[in-house]
Protein backbone atom coordinates (compact mmCIF):
# COMPACT_ATOMS: atom_id res chain seq x y z
CA UNK A 1 0.00 0.00 0.00
CA UNK A 2 1.23 3.46 -0.84
CA UNK A 3 1.73 5.46 2.36
CA UNK A 4 3.97 8.35 1.21
CA UNK A 5 3.39 10.43 -1.90
CA UNK A 6 5.56 13.25 -3.21
CA UNK A 7 4.04 16.00 -5.37
CA UNK A 8 6.67 17.93 -7.35
CA UNK A 9 5.17 20.83 -9.27
CA UNK A 10 6.05 24.53 -9.37
CA UNK A 11 2.40 25.61 -9.79
CA UNK A 12 0.57 26.01 -6.43
CA UNK A 13 -2.82 25.47 -8.05
CA UNK A 14 -1.61 22.27 -9.70
CA UNK A 15 -0.30 20.98 -6.36
CA UNK A 16 -3.61 21.85 -4.72
CA UNK A 17 -5.52 19.90 -7.38
CA UNK A 18 -3.28 16.85 -6.94
CA UNK A 19 -3.50 17.11 -3.16
CA UNK A 20 -7.30 17.14 -3.19
CA UNK A 21 -7.49 14.14 -5.52
CA UNK A 22 -4.98 12.18 -3.46
CA UNK A 23 -6.86 12.96 -0.26
CA UNK A 24 -9.97 11.40 -1.78
CA UNK A 25 -8.19 8.30 -3.15
CA UNK A 26 -5.69 7.70 -0.34
CA UNK A 27 -6.86 9.58 2.76
CA UNK A 28 -4.31 7.81 4.97
CA UNK A 29 -1.26 8.55 2.85
CA UNK A 30 1.27 11.16 3.93
CA UNK A 31 1.79 13.88 1.33
CA UNK A 32 4.79 16.09 0.79
CA UNK A 33 4.98 18.91 -1.75
CA UNK A 34 7.95 20.59 -3.43
CA UNK A 35 8.12 23.26 -6.11
CA UNK A 36 11.41 22.68 -7.93
CA UNK A 37 13.64 19.93 -9.22
CA UNK A 38 16.35 20.23 -6.58
CA UNK A 39 13.86 19.94 -3.75
CA UNK A 40 12.30 16.93 -5.47
CA UNK A 41 15.66 15.13 -5.60
CA UNK A 42 16.29 15.92 -1.94
CA UNK A 43 12.83 14.72 -0.88
CA UNK A 44 13.15 11.44 -2.80
CA UNK A 45 16.54 10.73 -1.23
CA UNK A 46 15.65 11.76 2.31
CA UNK A 47 11.95 10.89 2.58
CA UNK A 48 11.80 7.82 0.28
CA UNK A 49 8.25 8.29 -1.03
CA UNK A 50 6.32 5.28 -2.34
CA UNK A 51 5.11 7.23 -5.37
CA UNK A 52 5.86 10.53 -7.12
CA UNK A 53 3.75 12.89 -9.20
CA UNK A 54 6.36 14.80 -11.17
CA UNK A 55 5.96 17.91 -13.30
CA UNK A 56 8.18 18.09 -16.39
CA UNK A 57 9.00 21.79 -16.44
CA UNK A 58 10.15 23.14 -13.08
CA UNK A 59 12.84 25.57 -11.93
CA UNK A 60 15.98 24.07 -10.48
CA UNK A 61 15.91 21.03 -12.76
CA UNK A 62 13.05 19.60 -14.81
CA UNK A 63 11.41 16.24 -14.23
CA UNK A 64 13.94 14.40 -16.36
CA UNK A 65 16.80 15.97 -14.42
CA UNK A 66 15.18 14.63 -11.25
CA UNK A 67 15.03 11.12 -12.73
CA UNK A 68 18.64 11.42 -13.92
CA UNK A 69 19.84 12.53 -10.47
CA UNK A 70 18.10 9.67 -8.69
CA UNK A 71 18.56 7.08 -11.44
CA UNK A 72 15.66 5.55 -13.37
CA UNK A 73 16.00 2.19 -11.60
CA UNK A 74 16.01 3.82 -8.16
CA UNK A 75 13.03 6.11 -8.78
CA UNK A 76 9.83 5.35 -6.92
CA UNK A 77 6.86 4.59 -9.19
CA UNK A 78 6.46 7.90 -11.01
CA UNK A 79 3.67 9.60 -12.90
CA UNK A 80 4.58 12.61 -14.99
CA UNK A 81 1.95 15.36 -14.81
CA UNK A 82 2.37 18.09 -17.39
CA UNK A 83 0.64 20.33 -19.88
CA UNK A 84 2.92 19.21 -22.70
CA UNK A 85 2.46 15.96 -24.64
CA UNK A 86 5.79 16.29 -26.47
CA UNK A 87 7.67 14.56 -23.66
CA UNK A 88 5.49 11.45 -23.36
CA UNK A 89 7.74 9.02 -25.22
CA UNK A 90 10.84 10.21 -23.38
CA UNK A 91 8.99 9.86 -20.07
CA UNK A 92 8.15 6.23 -20.73
CA UNK A 93 11.71 5.60 -21.86
CA UNK A 94 12.88 6.64 -18.37
CA UNK A 95 10.40 4.20 -16.83
CA UNK A 96 7.46 6.46 -16.02
CA UNK A 97 4.42 4.49 -14.88
CA UNK A 98 2.03 6.97 -16.45
CA UNK A 99 1.92 10.36 -18.17
CA UNK A 100 -1.05 12.60 -17.37
CA UNK A 101 -1.77 15.69 -19.42
CA UNK A 102 -3.18 18.80 -17.77
CA UNK A 103 -6.00 19.47 -17.54
CA UNK A 104 -7.26 16.03 -16.55
CA UNK A 105 -10.47 14.74 -15.01
CA UNK A 106 -10.93 12.67 -11.87
CA UNK A 107 -11.26 9.39 -13.78
CA UNK A 108 -7.97 9.88 -15.61
CA UNK A 109 -6.17 10.66 -12.37
CA UNK A 110 -7.71 7.63 -10.64
CA UNK A 111 -6.44 5.41 -13.48
CA UNK A 112 -2.93 6.80 -13.00
CA UNK A 113 -3.16 6.25 -9.26
CA UNK A 114 -4.25 2.65 -9.77
CA UNK A 115 -1.22 1.99 -11.99
CA UNK A 116 1.13 3.51 -9.43
CA UNK A 117 -0.40 1.35 -6.71
CA UNK A 118 -0.03 -1.80 -8.85
CA UNK A 119 3.63 -1.11 -9.62
CA UNK A 120 4.35 -0.27 -5.99
CA UNK A 121 2.69 -3.52 -4.84
CA UNK A 122 4.67 -5.56 -7.36
CA UNK A 123 7.95 -3.98 -6.25
CA UNK A 124 7.11 -4.68 -2.62
CA UNK A 125 6.56 -8.35 -3.38
CA UNK A 126 9.87 -8.55 -5.21
CA UNK A 127 11.70 -6.81 -2.38
CA UNK A 128 10.11 -9.19 0.13
CA UNK A 129 11.08 -12.20 -2.00
CA UNK A 130 14.66 -10.94 -2.17
CA UNK A 131 14.82 -10.45 1.59
CA UNK A 132 13.39 -13.91 2.18
CA UNK A 133 15.81 -15.46 -0.32
CA UNK A 134 18.75 -13.72 1.35
CA UNK A 135 17.56 -14.95 4.75
CA UNK A 136 17.30 -18.53 3.52
CA UNK A 137 20.73 -18.28 1.95
CA UNK A 138 22.20 -16.93 5.17
CA UNK A 139 20.61 -19.73 7.19
CA UNK A 140 21.97 -22.30 4.75
CA UNK A 141 25.42 -20.74 4.90
CA UNK A 142 25.38 -19.79 1.26
CA UNK A 143 24.96 -16.07 1.63
CA UNK A 144 28.32 -15.52 -0.01
CA UNK A 145 27.02 -16.89 -3.28
CA UNK A 146 23.63 -15.27 -3.32
CA UNK A 147 23.56 -12.29 -0.97
CA UNK A 148 23.67 -8.95 -2.75
CA UNK A 149 23.62 -10.57 -6.16
CA UNK A 150 20.90 -11.29 -8.66
CA UNK A 151 18.46 -13.97 -7.66
CA UNK A 152 18.03 -16.96 -9.95
CA UNK A 153 14.38 -17.14 -8.95
CA UNK A 154 12.46 -15.72 -11.94
CA UNK A 155 9.76 -14.31 -9.68
CA UNK A 156 12.31 -12.25 -7.77
CA UNK A 157 13.42 -10.49 -10.93
CA UNK A 158 10.02 -10.14 -12.50
CA UNK A 159 9.38 -6.43 -12.37
CA UNK A 160 12.89 -5.56 -13.46
CA UNK A 161 13.14 -8.10 -16.26
CA UNK A 162 9.83 -8.00 -18.03
CA UNK A 163 8.29 -5.19 -20.05
CA UNK A 164 5.67 -3.00 -18.40
CA UNK A 165 4.82 -1.12 -21.56
CA UNK A 166 5.34 -1.40 -25.32
CA UNK A 167 5.85 1.51 -27.68
CA UNK A 168 3.71 1.42 -30.81
CA UNK A 169 4.89 3.31 -33.88
CA UNK A 170 2.19 4.42 -36.28
CA UNK A 171 3.69 6.52 -39.08
CA UNK A 172 5.25 9.58 -37.44
CA UNK A 173 3.36 8.94 -34.21
CA UNK A 174 4.53 6.85 -31.26
CA UNK A 175 2.57 5.95 -28.16
CA UNK A 176 2.85 3.49 -25.28
CA UNK A 177 0.58 0.56 -24.50
CA UNK A 178 0.58 -0.74 -20.94
CA UNK A 179 1.26 -4.49 -20.82
CA UNK A 180 -1.33 -4.72 -18.03
CA UNK A 181 -3.96 -3.55 -20.56
CA UNK A 182 -3.26 -6.37 -23.05
CA UNK A 183 -5.95 -9.06 -23.21
CA UNK A 184 -4.45 -11.20 -25.95
CA UNK A 185 -1.85 -11.11 -28.71
CA UNK A 186 -1.88 -12.58 -32.21
CA UNK A 187 1.09 -12.87 -34.55
CA UNK A 188 1.08 -11.92 -38.19
CA UNK A 189 4.53 -12.76 -39.51
CA UNK A 190 6.98 -10.14 -38.30
CA UNK A 191 4.16 -8.20 -36.62
CA UNK A 192 1.91 -8.83 -33.65
CA UNK A 193 -1.50 -7.36 -32.89
CA UNK A 194 -2.10 -6.38 -29.26
CA UNK A 195 -5.77 -6.44 -28.23
CA UNK A 196 -6.68 -4.07 -25.38
CA UNK A 197 -9.89 -2.42 -24.14
CA UNK A 198 -8.92 0.58 -26.30
CA UNK A 199 -8.66 -1.52 -29.47
CA UNK A 200 -6.00 -3.23 -31.56
CA UNK A 201 -2.40 -2.00 -31.74
CA UNK A 202 0.15 -3.37 -34.22
CA UNK A 203 3.74 -3.84 -33.08
CA UNK A 204 6.63 -4.66 -35.42
CA UNK A 205 8.04 -7.64 -33.55
CA UNK A 206 7.72 -11.40 -33.85
CA UNK A 207 5.64 -13.29 -31.31
CA UNK A 208 8.72 -15.21 -30.17
CA UNK A 209 10.64 -11.99 -29.49
CA UNK A 210 7.72 -10.43 -27.64
CA UNK A 211 7.07 -13.57 -25.58
CA UNK A 212 10.58 -13.32 -24.11
CA UNK A 213 9.74 -9.82 -22.84
CA UNK A 214 6.46 -10.84 -21.17
CA UNK A 215 6.10 -12.10 -17.61
CA UNK A 216 5.25 -15.84 -17.86
CA UNK A 217 3.31 -15.50 -14.62
CA UNK A 218 0.89 -13.20 -16.47
CA UNK A 219 0.78 -14.59 -20.02
CA UNK A 220 0.47 -18.03 -21.57
CA UNK A 221 0.87 -19.23 -25.17
CA UNK A 222 -2.23 -21.16 -26.25
CA UNK A 223 -1.40 -21.53 -29.93
CA UNK A 224 1.65 -20.98 -32.11
CA UNK A 225 0.16 -17.64 -33.11
CA UNK A 226 -1.65 -16.58 -29.92
CA UNK A 227 -0.73 -15.51 -26.37
CA UNK A 228 -3.35 -14.54 -23.78
CA UNK A 229 -3.29 -12.73 -20.44
CA UNK A 230 -4.04 -15.34 -17.79
CA UNK A 231 -6.24 -13.00 -15.73
CA UNK A 232 -8.46 -12.47 -18.79
CA UNK A 233 -9.37 -16.16 -19.14
CA UNK A 234 -12.97 -16.99 -18.22
CA UNK A 235 -13.25 -20.65 -19.20
CA UNK A 236 -12.12 -23.53 -21.43
CA UNK A 237 -14.55 -25.61 -23.50
CA UNK A 238 -14.09 -28.71 -25.73
CA UNK A 239 -13.91 -28.02 -29.44
CA UNK A 240 -13.20 -30.18 -32.50
CA UNK A 241 -10.54 -32.85 -33.04
CA UNK A 242 -9.23 -32.69 -29.49
CA UNK A 243 -8.71 -28.95 -29.50
CA UNK A 244 -10.30 -26.65 -26.97
CA UNK A 245 -11.70 -23.18 -27.21
CA UNK A 246 -10.71 -20.60 -24.63
CA UNK A 247 -13.20 -17.86 -23.77
CA UNK A 248 -11.98 -14.55 -22.44
CA UNK A 249 -13.87 -12.30 -20.06
CA UNK A 250 -14.86 -10.01 -22.93
CA UNK A 251 -16.39 -12.97 -24.81
CA UNK A 252 -13.53 -13.44 -27.29
CA UNK A 253 -13.13 -17.10 -28.29
CA UNK A 254 -9.67 -18.42 -29.16
CA UNK A 255 -8.57 -21.90 -30.17
CA UNK A 256 -6.17 -23.78 -27.89
CA UNK A 257 -4.02 -26.20 -29.87
CA UNK A 258 -3.69 -29.78 -28.66
CA UNK A 259 0.03 -29.37 -28.11
CA UNK A 260 -0.58 -26.41 -25.78
CA UNK A 261 -3.60 -27.75 -23.92
CA UNK A 262 -1.83 -29.43 -21.02
CA UNK A 263 0.47 -26.45 -20.51
CA UNK A 264 -2.49 -24.07 -20.45
CA UNK A 265 -4.35 -26.18 -17.90
CA UNK A 266 -1.23 -26.40 -15.75
CA UNK A 267 -0.81 -22.64 -15.79
CA UNK A 268 -4.44 -22.09 -14.85
CA UNK A 269 -4.02 -24.50 -11.95
CA UNK A 270 -0.87 -22.70 -10.87
CA UNK A 271 1.35 -25.70 -11.61
CA UNK A 272 3.20 -24.35 -14.61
Amino acid sequence: MITRVLIADDEPLARERLRELLRSLAPGAALREVGDGGAAVEAIRDWAPDAVFLDVQMPGGDGFAVVSAIGAQAMPPTCFVTAYDAHALRAFEVAAVDYVLKPFDDARFEAAWTRLAQVHAARSLVDEARRFSALLAAVAGTAATTGGGESENPASAATGRFAERLVIRDGDRSYPVQVSDIRWIQSDGNYVDLFTPAGRHTLRETLQELERRLDPARFVRIHRRVIVAIDQIRELQPWFAGDQVLILRDGTKLRVSRTRREAVVSRLEGRG
